[in-house]
């Protein structure tokens, strides 16, 4: 996906949508947008055929000059969780989910990279939908149903800066309430995405502006990969999974509670010779000092790669090479392990397929 420059010429006012059910993830460049802010420069990965139970949805949207107002939004489904809506208008540029059943906890992760004053930035947000805030609410403690994610970052004549540029990896999942034991429920599907935005002349007249916006969401049904637990008592049985990955090995995934605990993530590949490049992302600020990268291969002694240490409140990416074709991963970390009221503590961990 390109995000078009500030000399650009973009083509008349569309917006278009492609669905592709079960069909190959598309072939890129590498793991970095090529158009948006430089970031850690991964291996470039050969396009890798996405398995059954892969939808995989590429939106855009796009406008120039006067008469764009009413396409300056794009609504569309996500498969089993409920909307995403993006929007590009002079006074508003953001990204919006609403959960279709706000009983559950819905979780809208984004590692956004970004030109600031001091340099290439990344922020890793999290928008959260929920009616329960814990086990004792009544109800009235959760949160909006949509929330929002804004993409500008400062104030301009109409409402948002002039010019802007930038793009985002993400991974939206769900769970039981925040209010309730989530351990023994069935995992459900997961969509992760990459999105790119720019948009210009917005402190001038309708005829100068021109905005677009370009997504590729990947939903996957299977295989299911993931950790929920709410309190301490939820943990037990619930804080190990071993999941086959078709084709490329096993994914295991540990969040054990308590001081001793392990909270990590390790690839048990076919190939021996398979290798990976891993980002971890935690924060805001600088991209050097917000991501961590590592190259491995595998373990001759264990035939292993990691394990890997989870963020505590961050984001990874995955690129596995087995037999010379590399297949992305996305996750999501969230833990908390050190309230003395056990029954507090939480972990809740995704992954799956990234589009690029």
């Amino acid at each position: 996906m390109t995000v078009g420059s500030r000399g650009r010429s973009l083509a008349a006012v569309a917006l278009a949508v492609v669905l592709t059910a079960a069909g190959a993830v598309p072939a890129s460049a590498g793991p970095v947008t090529p158009a948006g802010p430089a970031g850690p420069a991964g291996p470039a990965p050969r396009a890798a055929a996405a398995s059954s139970g892969t939808t995989v949805r590429h939106v855009v949207l796009e406008w120039k000059g006067a008469g764009a107002r009413s396409r300056y939004t794009r609504s569309f489904a996500i498969p089993g969780i409920g909307t995403m809506t993006l929007t590009c208008r002079p006074d508003a540029t953001r990204v919006s989910l609403k959960a279709i059943a706000r009983e559950r906890e819905t979780q809208m992760w984004l590692a956004k990279y970004e030109d600031k004053s001091y340099g290439r930035a990344v922020a890793v947000k999290t928008v959260r939908i929920y009616r329960y805030a814990h086990a004792s609410d009544d109800g009235r403690g959760g949160t909006a149903n949509p929330q929002h994610e804004g993409l500008n970052q400062r104030r301009g004549k109409n409402g948002v800066e002039n010019y802007a540029k930038g793009y985002a990896h993400g991974i939206i999942s769900q769970r039981g309430g925040r209010n309730v034991a989530v351990g023994g429920d069935p995992l459900r599907a997961v969509t992760t995405f990459d999105l790119n935005w720019y948009w210009n002349g917005f402190d001038y007249p309708a005829k100068y502006r021109s905005c677009r916006f370009d997504g590729t969401f990947v939903t996957k049904t299977t295989p299911r990969i993931g950790l929920n637990w709410h309190g301490e008592g939820d943990a037990k049985g619930h804080d190990y999974q071993s999941v086959r990955l078709p084709g490329l090995g096993y994914a295991q995934l540990r969040c054990e509670p308590g001081r001793y605990g392990r909270q990590t993530v390790t690839l048990v590949p076919d190939d021996e010779r398979a290798k990976a490049y891993v980002e971890t992302v935690e924060g805001e600020g600088r991209v050097e000092d917000q991501v961590e990268t590592r190259n491995l291969v595998t373990d001759r002694a264990t035939g292993r790669l990691g394990p890997l240490p989870l963020p505590t409140n961050g984001m990874m990416r995955i690129f596995l090479e087995v037999d010379k074709v590399t297949t992305p991963f996305v996750m999501s970390s969230y833990q908390k392990l050190n309230d003395a009221a056990s029954w507090r503590n939480t972990c809740e961990i995704s992954m799956a397929q990234f589009p690029r």
